[in-house]
């Protein structure tokens, strides 16, 4: 799978499973697959998802008004995913009484997605390699949450399969995370 150089506006579904912009959905490991260049605007629930997929390549893309998590690594087994130089940006302030930034409720997922904890990256699974991106205006920047789901992996398959939170650390580097309401980088584990 490879998508480059296209706009993608008013996307995803708020509340549907796999209902999102871009997805990477189980196709194990894929050194080819790669979405590059891309805008993403105007989405409900998720902006990019790697779901059971490894070696894939997300990079340079810019992710405007995404509601939820721009960036979101699925369930704790997706390995050696390199997402690099992405660019995201929220134009809503979370003290908004109609937007409350881009949270959005009702999703799967309520530290990624909501007031909760909404992140413009966020990863249950640190086996993965962040270089270069940017975010700014979310309330966390770039969330790792290994200990979420007893640390025991999240969904179908991979659950009580893998220990998410002994996982090897991929390659962080170079990350910028600007004028979050929270924090920019936040690592959550037992």
């Amino acid at each position: 799978m490879q998508l480059e150089h296209i706009r993608i506006e008013k996307c995803g579904q708020r509340g549907v499973v796999g209902k999102y912009c871009t997805h990477f959905h189980l196709l194990g490991a894929c050194k080819t697959c790669r979405f590059k260049g891309n805008a993403i605007e105007y989405a409900h629930q998720r902006g990019t998802v790697v779901h059971g997929t490894h070696l894939v390549t997300v990079e340079e893309n810019v992710y405007n008004d995404v509601r939820g998590a721009n960036m979101y690594i699925e369930d704790g087994n997706e390995l050696y995913n390199f997402f690099n130089y992405n660019v995201a940006v929220c134009p809503w302030a979370l003290n908004d009484k109609i937007m409350h930034g881009c949270t959005v409720p009702g999703t799967d997922n309520g530290q990624a997605d909501t007031s909760l904890n909404q992140a413009c990256l966020w990863s249950l699974s640190s086996t993965n390699h962040l270089i270069g991106n940017r975010c700014s205006n979310s309330f966390t920047g770039m969330l790792y949450e290994s200990g979420a789901f007893e640390g025991r992996g999240r969904n179908g398959a991979v659950r009580g399969k893998v220990c998410t939170n002994y996982g090897k650390w991929g390659r962080v580097h170079g990350n910028t995370f600007h004028s979050h309401g929270r924090f920019g980088t936040y690592f959550l584990g037992d």
